[in-house]
């Protein structure tokens, strides 16, 4: 009730849009998941009312929330979640609004996003010594006081990540942008079309090139350990995260399976999320080629 009373004050004019946005931007520096229902009002607007009128919401909330971010003495931070959190959605509500093809949507993402990661290792060769210099600062305090074994073993993990981090924040940017884009399609849905988004979201299927490319990029990634290509993969595989849990919802719908199956799959994520995310992975990327889906027939025509 809540949600859809805060979609509907969202759909009722520009400006109540660009405060319940920002308002969700303020509570995410305390609460970071704000940030995807912030992200939301600005894909339902936009989902609805057109690019343009997205567009404006989102500048004027980016220039409202830098006024704010500025009191505290970085007007930057509110640039950075505009362009770090509402432009991205923008450009995937565009696709969406334009083609109805979640498929297609997914499929950008990670194009677009493949090309930025290439074109970065491109302008900085040297990136992975930018990360770890970044990530030595974040944990300085904590090197300091650690021993001499711990620091020495904290050290090489660093190393070890500074060099997937473009990839990392490339994946992050990923999902918050597609976990928003839900939101913003479920509130549509919710005013205008009920169950929409969930029929939509069980047929979620990528396509087999996509498959194929993800598939090839993870056997790549494996064989020649380089960093870039490791990258790569982790973009190219993350939307298949997302097609497993869409076969899930899929089959539970279909063969009437209890509720219980989604609680436990969604609390396995929350204490084992890298292994359930890479058996979902799995399971979206079997699916491209046997398509689950299709060839179960629903318990009500068995």
């Amino acid at each position: 009730m809540m949600f859809r009373s805060l979609a509907q004050l969202a759909m009722a004019g520009k400006f109540q849009a660009v405060a319940i946005s920002v308002g969700f931007a303020v509570l995410a520096m305390f609460l970071p998941p704000f940030s995807l229902l912030s992200g939301g009002v600005v894909g339902l607007v936009s989902l609805r009312k057109g690019w343009q009128t997205g567009l404006s919401v989102a500048g004027l909330a980016t220039v409202i929330l830098a006024l704010l971010s500025s009191l505290l003495g970085d007007p930057a931070i509110g640039l950075v979640f505009g362009l770090s959190q509402w432009l991205p959605v923008l450009l995937l509500t565009l696709v969406l609004r334009e083609t109805g093809s979640w498929a297609l949507t997914f499929q950008v993402s990670a194009v677009v996003l493949a090309v930025l990661v290439s074109l970065v290792h491109v302008v900085m060769p040297d990136i992975a010594a930018f990360w770890q210099s970044m990530l030595e600062g974040v944990l300085k305090p904590v090197l300091e006081q650690a021993s001499p074994d711990e620091a020495s073993q904290m050290q090489a993990l660093l190393e070890a990540a500074s060099g997937l981090m473009t990839g990392v924040v490339a994946a992050s940017i990923m999902s918050s942008t597609i976990l928003s884009l839900f939101f913003a399609r479920a509130w549509q849905a919710l005013l205008f079309n009920p169950g929409g988004f969930g029929e939509e979201f069980r047929a979620l299927r990528l396509g087999n090139w996509m498959a194929y490319v993800a598939l090839a990029l993870f056997v790549a990634a494996a064989l020649m350990r380089l960093n870039w290509i490791q990258e790569l993969a982790v973009v190219f595989l993350l939307p298949f995260f997302f097609q497993g849990i869409a076969v899930v919802h899929g089959l539970k719908k279909m063969l009437q399976w209890h509720v219980s199956i989604l609680i436990i799959m969604y609390g396995l994520m929350i204490i084992a999320l890298p292994q359930v995310m890479a058996l979902l992975t799995a399971i979206g990327l079997i699916d491209s080629f046997a398509d689950f889906r299709k060839r179960l027939t629903p318990k009500s025509e068995s």
